[in-house]
């Protein structure tokens, strides 16, 4: 028997895992530890933001500050 859709679900935080370059997880890390967070929250903040902006097909880098 298949259950019944429930009218409340709770949005409860999970981790999972994504596939990227080893210089892409390091510069992730490097980038959370400079936000004062980790790589897993600052990861999830990233894609929340991205699905927030209507999941774009390009993201266009910010200028240097340099």
């Amino acid at each position: 028997m298949i259950p019944a859709r429930k009218s409340e679900i709770k949005d409860e935080i999970k981790r999972f895992y994504v596939m990227a370059p080893v210089t892409i997880k390091l510069a992730l890390e490097k980038e959370a530890f400079r936000r004062g967070t980790d790589l897993w929250s600052l990861g999830g903040q990233v894609l929340q933001s991205w699905l927030a902006a209507g999941a774009p097909d390009e993201i266009t880098p910010r200028e240097s500050a340099e």
